[in-house]
């Protein structure tokens, strides 16, 4: 029975040879002819394909876990007419699945074109319909992309400071200040794919790159109060015709914006015409206007003159409606036909709004020191908030006019600054006298960032003093601001009313007003700042208390509310601060020092012999709040440098933070920035109401 052996052993090396067939066939496919055979592909493009690796973009988030600005879940439909069947069936799949009518995919694919992409979003649903077709029709000219569409939760009320991605193209805000952090980069996948067109595990080819997401920001913004924020400054500007306006509630302590509203805004998710007159796509007025302080400014005069020891509480200043400063005069508004206040203590004069009085301060402060101030107040640099078109504050440096200029500068005018940098320098009263600079980005990914001190501006006591005649703005009733009372709660606020330029006359005369409140609550150990500015109002109000006032109170309860405030006096609506119980004497009276430009840090003192002045005849008393220490405080310089949250973003991703994509760093020059005209607008007759 040899032979069936043989056969079988025959059959088997038969078998083993075609097996070492089949290996060397496919060595030589894989190993040998790999090369070729890709290159066959790629030239071909059936299977060897490459295709663009979206980024995700980063998520902009508020400070209590709300999106801001976050991707939709949607996708662009690309069709190359050339990889699809030519088939009315087809094409009335391809149409039930997207909505897109039959007729235009066949009248596409018998023309020239050869491929054509519908922007038109597809939902998730869609997209998994077109990918069933894709297989079953083998399909392999249809993809999706992701569409790069953002969805905005809290629409107008943060669009100014968030802005928009239109046709992937970041405009304003943060989406274009920090769209090399959002945006990511975008990857490249080469290599062969399957029939269903997914890349084959182990098949990428080297020159595949591979992509990096966005980074998600997570802001200082709280969503309800920004909400509220919104809606209160909107109802004012639109109620008191005005031409914008804005609100901003910041935290004192950490610089944290909790809010930063402003009216006119627009909707980014529908991207129509927004409410409101002069809407700009990526125009926010918190930080691009440069508007008049007004008389809000008082508090930082008197906060300088306190601290450098030149006003007590205890010095009067006669008011009676105007001030000579050289050849030009300085006047109080006119209340009920009548400017003069008499002989007012500093309280009185902060409660009453007094322009001759702050004009006093100041020039009792001097020029060179005033200025100084003001640039350690941050109020000529840029806030550094992460966003496109910061500016920073305008101020004449070379006026002529250097005396009218320093009074000028006391109650508020000649001088422009943006809400912000205003809300920033007056928070510093609320924190001990130590400036905080303001943030709007919290956390960049993981990453936590903290908060910037930039230096002690006035003691802690003058602070305090300064804290202490705020609260009668509100809480006594001889105050501009008698009508903001909150039952439970002492507050701290300032009003002010700037006068505007005519742009046509360059005079004050038709200009219009910005009214303007700034606020603490609560107002003696302050936990937010808010302040609010209306601009241009022509509704018959224009003074600080009535068009920015009520403003003010609707947000200092949505705060008191929404971080649980506790009550600080008792539940009434009467005053709690009676000026006429606390009366005592004004010791000194004051007056403006002798001014030259060698003597500009003088100060001169009315001694009680001097009373006898027929102007101080009838002396008027007022409470002595606190003492005085006469040594002025000394407060480390503060370094300027580069943009603080780019530092942070270069530290926590250096690949995302090309300046290319990102566009040029803020830059901020030693010398503050000089402007030729303004400052020099000061005539005869000229005011600032309260």
């Amino acid at each position: 029975m040899p032979r069936p052996d043989k056969r079988l052993q025959l059959l088997g090396r038969l078998i083993a040879g075609g097996f070492v067939v089949a290996a060397l066939s496919q060595a030589k496919v894989q190993v040998l002819q790999r090369n070729s055979i890709i290159d066959k592909a790629t030239q071909t493009d059936r299977f060897m394909i490459t295709r663009s690796d979206p980024a995700k973009r980063g998520v902009i988030y508020t400070a209590d876990g709300k999106p801001l600005a976050e991707d939709e879940d949607t996708r662009v439909l690309n069709i190359d007419f050339s990889k699809v069947p030519h088939t009315a069936a087809f094409f009335m799949d391809v149409s039930a699945a997207t909505g897109i009518p039959a007729s235009e995919f066949l009248q596409l694919a018998h023309t020239a074109s050869k491929t054509r992409t519908w922007r038109a979003p597809i939902s998730s649903a869609q997209a998994l319909e077109l990918q069933k077709i894709k297989t079953s029709w083998r399909a392999d000219g249809i993809s999706l992309a992701p569409s790069g569409r953002r969805s905005y939760p809290l629409a107008e009320a943060a669009s100014c400071f968030v802005g928009v991605v239109r046709d992937s193209k970041p405009q304003g805000g943060l989406e274009s200040g920090r769209n090399a952090l959002l945006a990511g980069r975008n990857g490249r996948k080469v290599g062969l794919v399957d029939r269903e067109g997914h890349f084959l595990p182990g098949r990428l080819d080297s020159t595949t790159v591979q992509r990096v997401d966005g980074v998600d920001l997570t802001l200082t913004i709280d969503s309800q109060l920004q909400t509220a924020a919104t809606n209160a400054i909107r109802d004012a500007v639109v109620s008191n015709k005005a031409t914008q306006g804005v609100a901003i509630i910041i935290n004192p302590h950490t610089g944290d914006l909790v809010a930063m509203a402003n009216w006119p805004s627009y909707d980014p998710n529908t991207l129509g015409d927004a409410e409101g007159p002069e809407v700009r796509y990526g125009y926010n007025p918190n930080y691009m206007a440069v508007l008049e302080p007004g008389s809000m400014f008082k508090i930082l005069t008197l906060a300088k003159a306190f601290d450098k020891g030149v006003v007590s509480e205890t010095d009067g200043v006669y008011c009676h409606g105007e001030l000579a400063v050289g050849k030009r005069t300085v006047k109080c508004d006119s209340h009920h036909g009548n400017r003069a206040h008499g002989l007012v203590s500093p309280a009185m004069a902060i409660a009453k709004s007094c322009n001759v009085s702050a004009a006093t301060w100041a020039l009792r402060i001097g020029y060179d020191d005033f200025v100084r101030y003001l640039e350690r107040l941050g109020i000529m640099s840029k806030p550094h908030l992460g966003l496109p078109g910061e500016r920073g504050g305008l101020f004449n440096y070379k006026d002529p006019a250097q005396e009218l200029h320093l009074a000028n500068l006391g109650f508020g005018q000649a001088v422009n600054a943006t809400p912000i940098q205003l809300a920033g320098a007056i928070s510093m009263l609320a924190n001990h006298g130590v400036r905080v600079q303001p943030r709007l980005v919290k956390k960049i990914g993981d990453k936590d960032l903290d908060p910037v001190e930039l230096g002690q501006i006035v003691r802690p006591d003058t602070a305090e003093r300064v804290l202490k005649i705020m609260q009668l703005v509100i809480e006594s009733d001889a105050g501009t601001g008698k009508d903001l009372r909150i039952p439970g709660y002492i507050l701290g606020g300032k009003t002010g009313t700037a006068q505007k330029s005519n742009q046509t006359t360059h005079s004050m005369q038709g200009g219009g007003y910005v009214s303007n409140f700034v606020g603490f609550v609560p107002g003696d150990k302050p936990q937010y700042v808010i302040l609010v500015m209306v601009d241009d109002p022509k509704g018959g109000k224009y003074y600080g208390a009535s068009v920015a006032g009520p403003v003010f109170k609707e947000l200092a309860l949505n705060v008191i509310n929404r971080y649980n405030i506790p009550p600080n006096a008792p539940f009434t609506m009467k005053a709690p601060v009676n000026l006429d119980s606390m009366q005592s004497e004004i010791k000194d009276v004051i007056t403006p020092p002798s001014y030259s430009k060698s003597t500009s840090r003088t100060a001169m003192r009315v001694k009680d012999q001097d009373r006898n002045n027929p102007l101080a005849a009838a002396p008027l008393p007022a409470e002595q709040l606190l003492g005085l220490s006469a040594n002025e405080s000394v407060a480390p310089p503060i370094e300027k440098g580069a943009d603080p949250l780019q530092q942070a973003a270069e530290q926590l991703a250096p690949g995302l933070t090309d300046p290319s994509k990102n566009g040029p760093p803020d830059e901020e020059s030693t010398t503050p920035k000089r402007s030729r005209r303004h400052g020099r607008r000061k005539i005869e007759g000229e005011q600032t109401q309260p």
